[in-house]
């Protein structure tokens, strides 16, 4: 029925309501059927949080943030390391370009 729908040029409601089933239970099975659909990926980067001493043990390149924390991305492409103090929007992003790699 999830895939008569589109094709009967009908809305959600007129669908719905023609074959008797309750528009909850309709996107309920739709969102059911989205989840066993949708690819399982596994998680592709370890984050950490490091104090300095420890992330110049693990990387010359790591530099202190001014809280002295630093967040670390163990990634495919290399270790990565960003002051704890960069703004989560920041790192959605570069977390998103890293799954591109």
């Amino acid at each position: 029925m999830l895939q008569e729908q589109p094709a009967s040029g009908l809305t959600i409601s007129a669908f719905c309501r023609l074959h008797k089933v309750s528009i909850s239970s309709f996107y309920a099975r739709k969102a059911d059927m989205a989840k066993m659909s949708s690819p399982k990926v596994a998680p592709f980067v370890k984050a950490t949080l490091a104090s300095p001493t420890a992330i110049t043990a693990m990387t010359t390149q790591a530099q202190p943030s001014a809280s002295g924390l630093t967040i670390l991305f163990q990634h495919q492409t290399g270790l990565w390391s960003f002051p704890s103090t960069l703004p989560a929007r920041y790192l959605l992003e570069i977390i998103k370009g890293l799954q591109a790699c």
